[in-house]
């Protein structure tokens, strides 16, 4: 164990000593493995969905796909960022099929049922001369959502744990950086064909740094990370820049740095 900034760190590197191992290979490519990580995992968990700015003023929207259901994620007439199961009370249809864009209003494509924003059925065909009929009956289904920093994430179970509760170990971690008001600059998407653990494995070390990204060594060295999270389903921390190196072309820091002024060689 290290200390440094009044925290205490792990190093990553260390973790096999204490006897853990890789994952056997049917956790990559069993159909069953990954029902199960879909059930278990990704349907009861919050994800990071996107952020404020993918839905700045009231009806922009984009779809996200989470354990095989679609969510439309829309900010309402008040601002209020919403999400909903992208499904039609009606017949079950498919509301959206664009990734993103801009609706007044969302309306289902088979029967023209339509619903505003805050997802409140305001208009269905023929339907108020049906007896015991009532709109607020039929709204749409919401998605738990939550707020972080700007970072909008969504939970499928049923009555999760809040996300403040959930963030708890990151509470004013990153305040000062005032993420809530980025704007994106440039998208770039991987399809990458592979089990996503292996993605997640990979951002999460870098022991294939020195012949992947021989030119990082010359600004942080490999073997510098740390964790500085160990509570809740966080995992991660800092690598060290060299002395005289930098993230930016110019040399200038384009960021706050996080915590003591020590800190200020370390990216997180």
């Amino acid at each position: 164990m290290h200390r440094q900034a009044g925290h205490s760190f792990r190093k990553t590197a260390r973790i096999p000593s204490l006897g853990a191992k890789s994952l056997s290979q049917k956790y990559f490519v069993s159909p069953e493995v990954f029902a199960r990580e879909q059930a278990e995992i990704f349907s009861k968990e919050w994800l990071l969905v996107g952020h404020e700015s993918h839905v700045a003023k009231p009806g922009d929207y984009f779809l996200a796909a989470i354990a095989g259901e679609s969510v439309i994620v829309t900010r309402d007439r008040k601002s209020q960022v919403r999400g909903f199961y992208n499904v039609c009370r009606h017949r079950g249809t498919r509301l959206k099929e664009d990734t993103c864009g801009y609706a007044a209003a969302i309306q289902c494509p088979y029967h023209a049922w339509t619903y505003g924003l805050d997802g409140r059925l305001i208009g269905a065909p023929h339907m108020d001369d049906v007896p015991g009929f009532d709109k607020a009956d039929y709204s749409l289904h919401r998605v738990n959502l939550g707020l972080w920093e700007g970072f909008i994430f969504v939970n499928l179970k049923e009555n999760p744990e809040p996300l403040e509760k959930w963030f708890g170990p990151l509470k004013g971690k990153f305040s000062h950086w005032n993420m809530s008001i980025l704007q994106p600059a440039k998208r770039i998407e991987y399809d990458v064909r592979a089990n996503w653990k292996l993605m997640f494995e990979n951002y999460s070390e870098c022991y294939h740094c020195p012949g992947v990204h021989p030119q990082l060594q010359k600004v942080s060295p490999y073997d510098s990370a740390e964790n500085d999270l160990r509570e809740g389903p966080f995992l991660g921390g800092f690598m060290k820049i060299n002395p005289g190196k930098s993230l930016t072309m110019s040399g200038n820091a384009c960021a706050a740095f996080v915590g003591k002024i020590e800190n200020l060689q370390q990216v997180f």
